[in-house]
This record gives C-alpha cells, sequence and structure tokens, in this order.
C-alpha cells in the first residue's frame, strides 16, 4: 500500500465527502457553462465553499494525527483561521450583499438592459451567491463609491456570468449603471 493511500485512509469521512463533493462541484460548474447546460450554473461557487471546507476538515484531521505524535500544529491553525476567516466574510457579504443599494440599483437595471435581454433572453431570475466588492466614502463633499458585483442571470435562452460596475458620485442621491462585463 502506498503513502497516498495509507494517508487518504485516515482521513475523516466527513473530509472525504466535503473534499470530494467539493471537487465534483466544481468540476460541473466549469462542465455546465462548457457545454451550455443551464442548470445549477451555482455549483461552482458551493463546490469551493465544500472543498474549503474539506481543507478545514484535513487540517483538523492532520492536528488530531500530529497531537498524537507530539508534533506542533501551529501552521494547521494558522490555515483553519485563515479558510475560517475566508469563509465567514464570505457569508457576511452574501447576506449583506442583497440589501445594499448598488446591488438594487444592479438588479433593477439587467433586466431593462437590451443588449443583456437579446443574449439571455427575458431574465428570469439571478444567482443566489453574487459575489463582488462595494467602496463607498464619506466626506464633506458627500458620499460616493463604487462596485463590481459579479452574478449569473437566469434568462429563457441561456444563462450568462456577468460583471455589472455601478458607481455613486458625491453630487448624486442614488447609484449609477456604468457598464457590463
Amino acid at each position: 500500500m502506498n503513502i497516498v493511500q495509507k494517508r487518504l485512509r485516515r482521513l475523516s469521512r466527513l473530509t472525504k465527502a466535503l473534499l470530494a463533493a467539493g471537487l465534483l462541484l466544481i468540476i460541473y460548474g466549469y462542465l455546465c457553462r462548457s457545454l451550455r447546460l443551464y442548470f445549477f450554473w451555482e455549483s461552482r461557487a458551493i463546490g469551493w465553499d465544500f472543498f474549503c471546507m474539506g481543507i478545514i476538515m484535513l487540517l483538523t484531521d492532520l492536528i488530531r494525527v500530529k497531537s498524537v505524535l507530539q508534533k506542533h500544529t501551529l501552521p494547521e491553525k494558522i490555515g483553519i483561521g485563515i479558510i475560517s476567516f475566508i469563509l465567514l466574510a464570505q457569508a457576511i457579504f452574501l447576506v449583506l450583499l442583497p440589501f445594499t443599494d448598488a446591488y438594487i440599483t444592479a438588479r433593477d437595471y439587467l433586466p431593462e438592459s437590451p443588449e443583456l435581454c437579446e443574449e439571455v433572453g427575458d431574465i428570469s431570475s439571478f444567482s443566489l451567491m453574487p459575489a463582488g466588492g462595494i467602496q463607498q466614502t464619506a466626506d464633506s463633499s458627500g458620499q460616493y463609491g463604487n462596485a463590481a458585483i459579479s452574478l449569473i442571470v437566469k434568462g429563457e435562452k441561456k444563462f450568462a456570468d456577468i460583471t455589472i460596475f455601478v458607481a455613486k458620485y458625491p453630487d448624486s442621491t442614488a447609484w449609477k449603471v456604468e457598464g457590463i462585463d
């Protein structure tokens, strides 16, 4: 039995399941786009989350083995902390993003975009897991900022991964769409 097989046997079932499910979902996410399968495009993002949780479990398994051998486990604990922080920040952003004015402006603009509607057809919905970033600043001239929001647009003809750019200027009270990529 080689070293890889021995190490795989030591992993918990949950670790193996999370890593396998994550990889399968990631692969499906890329394949469904390549093969133009318009079903469950969110699998890529969900797969990365599962894979990261699998890495956390893998590091936990390593800590357990190293503790028995009385070896240092600081690198594994740092890895768990970093990945956990990233997943927590992503979860917070996922919950808060749909309630921002920038996202609402982008979401309301997309069904009215003639170029996008021509490409995907009438828009039926958007992805469950938007991503991107929002930067806002307030000073004596007012509030201003910009945002890049990536999401999956689901239309009658097809789905599309898009990034929409919105901005807010100090002399304006509303966000304005700057472009779609």
